[in-house]
């Protein structure tokens, strides 16, 4: 549809005629201004103020060609004419162009400019290039970092991206803010977005809990005291999560610990892959695997969970001096936030070859091999509030290298081997709530050594071994699925 009207826009310095100005509907850049809720229809003449003419030259071209050439020289003068206008299609093409020139001589100039015409895409990237380079700013060019924006550097401290400084440099450069030119009626909107949490005890009591801004501030001391708190109860800490102990560099991140090499029978390793990273890394070179800080003692055929953004490492097998290995009943956390280990209540039971699922406030221990090499029915659960290890329901038979997952608030368990080398498909599901094993449709094949994982609300076991009718034990190559509400296999 193509409306046509007769007007003449004045702006200083000159008139412009238009016998025929077009609403190009499908091409998306209509004059909205000259709707009947902007402007009476009837009018022969409109003052735009504000506008330049060359501003609204430029404005008029893309409003009957589409195409426009932007430059540093008149792309402020086309804003203005764009927003009088409201030409979004070409309020958009700006935006973008000024995100291309976004650098750190210009970035709080075009915020200013993002605020002043509403273009959210350039507020948000001027937010995400100064959550990259703050780091720069605190360190080489502290005069710079006091005059930023209240509202710049409120949503820079609440990103999850802003890794490149730790939670006490964060800290300090608040503070150095709200202190220069007394801005003290921002204390508590912005000193709440530093995770205390993440900062570590010393750091809470030499920087923060006597600091004068806290003291003033009833939200912000009890925010120092909550994380203090969270310190004081260690093994806790996992079911104590908050917005204030979340790490800041949120990506899911796959890690693979421990294990065996030819050259080392147990190794502590722990390695982490970012696939966010990898198209830098394809980029740069570099290898597509980083470490982090190893495990206590090394170890393989052990079992890892993770509750509260903790990985946990427990049971398997370790090799002792003598060269003889066993099972064990050890356990211990990492905490990715610091980097750091701790260990935590051993197992009533040594286990390899078992389950491990975290379920609600509690980490469950299903079935495996002792350090005997006999296999277990017993099932075990870990407090993190109390780092205590309970026993609960056990099997009705002895079960080791099984699979097993969580899914529907329930702890799944599929195939493995009993005690008299009978290789089981049953598929047995633990409610936590009763305290019950219940069994569900057997698998259509028997597995050990097998993996499981769901998925949405169905259930997928891939790979291990079964047994021919020669006995001999030999690889399953099928992948079936399980759906949870039907029961059923495929």
């Amino acid at each position: 549809m193509t409306a046509v009207w007769g007007c003449i826009m004045v702006v200083p310095g000159a008139r412009f005629l238009k016998g025929a100005i077009r609403s190009r509907t499908q091409a998306g850049t209509g004059l909205a201004m000259f709707s009947l809720c902007m402007l009476e229809s009837e009018a022969d003449e409109v003052t735009l103020q504000g506008v330049t003419s060359v501003g609204l030259k430029h404005a008029l071209d893309f409003a009957y060609t589409g195409q426009i050439l932007l430059e540093p020289a008149v792309i402020q003068d086309v804003l203005s004419a764009g927003s009088h206008l409201q030409l979004l299609e070409l309020l958009n093409l700006c935006s973008h162009y000024l995100i291309q020139e976004l650098s750190s001589v210009n970035y709080l100039e075009l915020y200013r400019v993002a605020d002043l015409f509403h273009l959210p895409a350039l507020e948000e990237a001027v937010v995400g290039f100064l959550v990259e380079h703050l780091s720069e700013l605190s360190q080489n060019r502290q005069d710079e970092a006091q005059l930023l924006p209240y509202r710049l550097l409120r949503e820079v401290l609440k990103s999850d991206r802003l890794t490149s400084l730790s939670e006490e440099e964060i800290w300090k450069l608040v503070v150095m803010w709200l202190e220069h030119d007394c801005r003290y009626q921002y204390t508590e909107d912005l000193l709440q977005h530093v995770r205390y949490g993440l900062m570590d005890v010393a750091a809470l009591h030499r920087l923060a809990r006597g600091h004068a801004l806290v003291r003033s501030s009833p939200t912000v001391a009890a925010l120092v005291e909550e994380a203090l708190d969270y310190h004081r109860a260690t093994f806790a800490q996992p079911l104590h999560q908050s917005d204030r102990t979340r790490p800041r560099f949120q990506s899911l991140t796959l890690y693979i610990v421990g294990g065996r090499k030819r050259e080392v029978s147990r190794v502590r390793e722990l390695r982490y892959f970012n696939p966010s990273a990898q198209e830098h890394v394809r980029v740069a070179g570099g290898s597509n695997w980083s470490e982090l800080a190893p495990m206590p003692t090394g170890r393989s055929h052990h079992c890892v969970a993770v509750m509260g953004n903790f990985l946990f490492v427990v049971g398997g097998e370790v090799e002792h001096a003598t060269g003889r290995t066993c099972a064990v009943r050890t356990a211990c956390r990492y905490d990715p936030r610091g980097n750091c280990w701790t260990e935590i209540a051993p197992m009533k039971a040594c286990r390899e070859h078992f389950v491990l699922g975290a379920l609600g406030q509690y980490l469950y221990a299903v079935g495996g091999r002792n350090e005997l090499r006999q296999v277990l029915p017993s099932v075990e659960r870990y407090c993190p509030e109390r780092n205590k290890w309970m026993f609960v329901q056990p099997f009705d038979r002895s079960l080791s290298c099984h699979a097993g997952c969580v899914a529907d608030d329930l702890l799944w368990i599929s195939g493995g081997v009993t005690n008299t080398a009978q290789y089981q498909n049953r598929l047995m599901v633990y409610d936590p709530e009763q305290d019950q094993w219940l069994a569900r449709s057997p698998m259509l094949q028997r597995r050990v050594y097998h993996v499981m994982a769901a998925v949405r609300r169905q259930l997928y076991v891939l790979g291990g071994n079964d047994l021919d009718y020669n006995n001999d034990r030999i690889l399953v190559r099928h992948i079936y699925s399980y759906d949870m509400d039907l029961d059923q296999w495929h």
